[in-house]
């Protein structure tokens, strides 16, 4: 078809006021893409579809009259619109990525792409409303992250003024503690400094504790195992580690937290029965603590990264090339919502984000205003588009290559009508605002396989061209790769068939002011962020800290000694008095009174008193003589009335307020006997566990 068949039948289409037959195939087509841009803009983030009083620019404004009084897609636009045009700040624009904003210009000078100055209009983050602007912002830091940043900043400083206040005070000594220090002492004994050194790191007691288990040493070796457990509770805060503080206080300090708590008790109760003598040290036991101890201590570390892996991930701005939250612009005049419809119809579509180069496949590459593309990479680019079969849409470049013969120009366009019509679709009902044309570059129309015009003076609004293998499509407004541009009918539709005029173009890279804006090392990263002052603080932090922990802030002093024993050492310091004072008479008694109380609880009398019954039921449990199992309980009835104390009525006259007399060597064998024979009838009655523990 000649140039003028085809511009005839646009205008008949155009004049007609209503599209000609169409097939079948093409109106379903349309339909599909119409409902893939109503899903799009459905999203509530695309605030100038949803927001009656969203701010317009007066740019924006001028697709008012296309949308006229109603918006299947765009139901809030209308509204919108019936508003005066706002004239939004370009502060934010203006240094952004110290690139010029967008169609601002770059370091040396020149504008992107080749041509003046463009405006595709702020993005959302610089037409908030005006509760947002008071959100903190630490050198391109989120709220969330400058908060913490901040906390923490507070937390650490005051955590070391309480440090050097504490130590200040404890400096201030009595004054008898400054005579004795003038006075000339005795230096410790190498037993006594070992004695009161208490180590207090937790992975040196772990290192401590398996020394000694592979020496043979379990004892030791559980205690350093349970002693790295309490420092790193203690260290957490979980716990408060003082000599007053029995195993049973740490465990129920952890009340809140059932899960340490559970495992607490498992540990404790294995290190008690170390501790107190019942169970013998073990390598098994020693292996069951530290098993158990191991996950514990470590699980604060593991704590510690994840909150360090969750704030890094949590310091910075998300940020998809636009500015918006979520990734991309979804102002009008961006172009997230034009990604999403072209993926909604099968294409891969992405902003690129890294330099642009010469693709090594075939491909769409959507160039708008703004985007930086030096003279040898433009002579890569249509050469690629030449050899490799690739398709280039130049959207709205105020200068086209000149190293290039394309042959197009763009100039001021003076038809008003904001209607187009494709040579390709006599029944296509896109529309723009009155902008510009392209021409030839010696004024004359221009000729191509496809062309858009607009109105009735079918000035030329677009082209398609062939070069080599591909395609150039060049269209003279941008605002038809835009979020607004989809909410006029059939734009969407207009824009797929340019892209699809290249049958291998299932990918499509909108390349933009954004493109390679991108750091090549992280120190021009740190540096394009503003974090150096961010970074140096935190240097700064932890020299302190390692100040903090490598020098002392006031006068080292010595740990106060363990004071506390294990019951069992209790135990033999007890026997051991009675040993130097003879009172083995004493020691029997006490236990004859225990013992006894114990065998009337374990059998039956027929409610029946005294020591006869007990002595039968004792040998008819036990099989012994009956006379002489009443010769060892009246023995022992006679030793607890020895052993009863002064004031009490047990205690004979003659025995009141006098001590014991000293027994001799025979009385105390006799006394050792006494003790073995009445254990003897607690096994035989059935001993529970228990009671074995405490005896």
């Amino acid at each position: 078809m000649s140039r003028r068949a085809r511009l005839f039948a646009a205008l008949v289409a155009l004049s007609a006021g209503a599209p000609l037959a169409r097939d079948a195939r093409a109106e379903d087509a349309e339909e599909n893409v119409h409902w893939s841009v109503r899903d799009v803009l459905e999203d509530d983030r695309y605030r100038f579809c949803h927001e009656a009083d969203y701010p317009l620019t007066p740019e924006e404004h001028a697709w008012c009259p296309i949308i006229a009084g109603s918006s299947d897609v765009c139901p809030e636009l209308p509204a919108a619109c019936k508003l005066p045009p706002v004239e939004l700040s370009r502060s934010a624009a203006s240094g952004r990525g110290g690139r010029g904003g967008r169609g601002g210009r770059d370091a040396s000078g020149k504008h992107p792409a080749g041509g003046a100055p463009t405006d595709r209009g702020p993005t959302e983050d610089e037409r908030r409303r005006p509760w947002p602007e008071m959100r903190v912002d630490l050198s391109g830091m989120s709220f969330f992250a400058s908060v913490l940043f901040i906390g923490l900043l507070v937390v650490f400083f005051g955590g070391v003024l309480h440090a050097l206040l504490k130590n200040l005070l404890r400096d201030r000594a009595p004054a008898d503690e400054a005579k004795e220090e003038k006075a000339p002492a005795r230096g410790p004994t190498p037993e006594e400094t070992a004695r009161r050194e208490v180590e207090t790191d937790v992975q040196r007691l772990l290192a401590r504790a398996r020394s000694h288990a592979s020496r043979g040493d379990y004892a030791r070796a559980i205690d350093d195992a349970y002693a790295a457990l309490l420092r790193r509770l203690d260290g957490d805060g979980l716990i408060e580690i003082h000599p007053s503080r029995t195993n049973g206080d740490y465990v129920r300090s952890l009340r809140e937290r059932p899960d340490l708590k559970g495992a607490m008790r498992s540990i404790v109760r294995d290190v008690e029965g170390v501790q107190f003598g019942v169970t013998p040290p073990s390598e098994p036991i020693f292996r069951a603590v530290m098993d158990r101890v191991v996950p514990l201590v470590s699980r604060a570390l593991a704590l510690a990264l994840v909150a360090f892996g969750l704030s890094a991930a949590l310091s910075c701005t998300p940020h998809g090339g636009g500015g918006d939250e979520g990734g991309g612009d979804r102002s009008p005049s961006g172009t997230q919502a034009v990604l999403e419809v072209l993926d909604e119809q099968g294409f891969k579509a992405r902003r690129r984000g890294e330099a642009l180069t010469a693709p090594e496949r075939a491909l769409a590459l959507v160039v708008l205003p703004g985007a930086e593309i030096d003279d040898a990479t433009w002579k890569d680019l249509f050469a690629w588009v030449s050899d490799k079969g690739g398709t280039l849409f130049l959207a709205g470049l105020p200068r086209l290559p000149d190293e290039v013969e394309l042959g197009l120009r763009v100039a001021q366009d003076a038809e008003t009508s904001t209607a187009l019509a494709a040579d390709w679709s006599r029944g296509l009902r896109a529309s723009l605002p009155p902008s510009k044309r392209l021409v030839e570059a010696n004024g004359d129309e221009p000729e191509d396989l496809y062309m858009i015009f607009r109105g009735e003076s079918s000035s030329t609004a677009g082209v398609v061209r062939r070069l080599g293998e591909g395609k150039v499509v060049v269209v003279a407004d941008d605002r038809l790769v835009s979020n607004v541009s989809l909410a006029a009918p059939d734009n969407a539709q207009l824009f797929l068939d340019l892209l699809r005029f290249a049958p291998y173009a299932t990918e499509v890279e909108i390349i933009d002011e954004w493109t390679g804006v991108g750091a090549e090392t992280p120190f021009e990263a740190v540096r394009e962020a503003n974090l150096w002052p961010v970074i140096a603080q935190l240097f700064l932090l932890l020299a302190l800290l390692y100040l903090w922990k490598g020098s002392a802030f006031a006068r080292l002093r010595d740990p106060p000694a363990a004071g506390r024993r294990a019951f069992a050492d209790h135990a033999r310091a007890l026997g051991l008095a009675y040993r130097r004072a003879r009172a083995s008479r004493h020691a029997a008694g006490l236990y004859a009174s225990w013992a006894l109380d114990r065998l009337r609880e374990r059998v039956h009398r027929s409610g029946r008193r005294g020591l006869i019954p007990l002595a039968e039921a004792i040998a008819a449990r036990t099989g012994r003589p009956e006379a002489e199992v009443m010769r060892v309980l009246v023995e022992a009835s006679g030793a607890r009335e020895d052993a009863a104390p002064a004031s009490s009525l047990r205690a004979p006259q003659s025995a009141r307020g006098a001590r014991p007399s000293p027994r001799s060597r025979d009385g105390a064998a006799a006394d050792l006997e006494l003790v073995r024979e009445l254990q003897g009838f607690l096994d035989a009655t059935g001993q529970r566990t228990s009671d074995r523990k405490t005896t």
